[in-house]
């Protein structure tokens, strides 16, 4: 009884053990065994991690990215590793934006924080990149203005390097229609939609 006891359980840890399956985050399929881990094996994200700041006349913008890895999500019952940041937005030295300190806060469930996501886009998704390499990928993450959260913003980055400086091109834009609030509502951000090019910090 006691070897059919150790045999059981056994048994059971090798099933869950086959379940526990690694993924590259561009295969993402909720279809996959419970318990997959969908990592960044590419480090198509860790590229990101840093400090970033696009300056432009009177204008900047600072953005801090983080990789958390193994992120739980209870609905599909499986892992993911993400992109998780905020940002700083000055206007002639005047802040307008700073949620900055918000990445010190791990309380704070990560879609609520400003920014956040880890879809891993081929070249040829929107937006196109005519001049990345073939295996080259662009990563989608949300984008929320807490006084604007009705409006559906995306950001998506690009890795490069020029002229021995890190760079991150990033499209910012609304992905689909929103639901304004009221008829006099605004339907920008307070930091505006366009091409941005960030230095590493």
């Amino acid at each position: 009884m006691k070897h059919t006891y150790k045999f059981i359980i056994l048994f059971t840890f090798i099933i869950s053990s086959c379940k526990a399956q690694i993924a590259p985050l561009y295969q993402m399929d909720s279809d996959l065994p419970e318990g997959t881990h969908f990592k960044d094996l590419n480090n198509n994200l860790s590229d990101f991690v840093g400090i970033w700041k696009w300056e432009s006349n009177d204008s900047i913008v600072t953005i801090e990215l983080q990789k958390w890895e193994d992120v739980f999500f209870e609905d599909t019952n499986q892992y993911e590793d993400m992109l998780v940041g905020s940002y700083k937005f000055t206007v002639n030295g005047t802040v307008i934006l700073d949620y900055l300190s918000q990445l010190d806060d791990n309380s704070i469930y990560i879609f609520d924080h400003y920014i956040a996501g880890n879809t891993v886009l081929h070249k040829n998704r929107y937006p196109v990149c005519d001049d990345c390499a073939i295996n080259q990928r662009q990563v989608s993450v949300f984008f929320t203005d807490p006084e604007r959260e009705y409006l559906n913003s995306a950001m998506v980055l690009r890795y490069k390097v020029e002229d021995d400086l890190e760079k991150m091109y990033v499209v910012f834009y609304q992905f689909e229609n929103s639901f304004l609030p009221s008829i006099d509502a605004p339907n920008q951000n307070r930091l505006p939609f366009g091409d941005y090019t960030f230095i590493k910090q």
